[in-house]
């Protein structure tokens, strides 16, 4: 007789887990803010690191498609950072602190760092389906 396991591999690897996503959502997003007031080499390396692990944590996290959940935590990271810059402005309203810009740096800037961070969020994703990859060389 044959024993059906409760949640099928492939019906868990065919989502993205939101967990995964947000945990590596919430690393991207500290490497946005430490990096925004940064020079670009600072403002890069922040990136590198930051990006590198949110996608390697949400790789990690991930039972399939980690490729996936590497985008998935670029795009929760800003979502997050975004969340942060409106609630900053909020509390500039009622005279609190000046609120960041939205865009740090201005639009080219902020368009490399975009880049930049999805590169970094991606090679994160790729090195945790690398060292989670079965052997024989089948990848999820």
């Amino acid at each position: 007789m044959a024993v059906v396991p409760f949640s099928p591999r492939s019906a868990a690897a065919a989502k993205i887990d939101p967990i995964a996503a947000t945990w590596g959502g919430l690393a991207g997003a500290i490497g946005l803010m430490v990096g925004a007031g940064r020079d670009w080499p600072a403002r890069l390396l922040a990136l590198a690191i930051a990006f590198g692990l949110a996608g390697f944590l949400a790789g990690v996290r991930a039972m399939g498609r980690r490729i996936a959940h590497g985008f998935a935590a670029f795009a929760v990271a800003y979502a997050i950072h975004a969340a942060f810059i409106a609630l900053a402005n909020v509390i500039d309203m009622f005279g609190g602190p000046v609120a960041p810009a939205l865009l740090a740096g201005g639009g080219s800037a902020w368009l490399r760092a975009l880049g930049a961070s999805l590169a970094f969020a991606l090679i994160g994703a790729v090195l945790a389906n690398r060292w989670l990859a079965p052997p024989g060389g089948r990848r999820r």
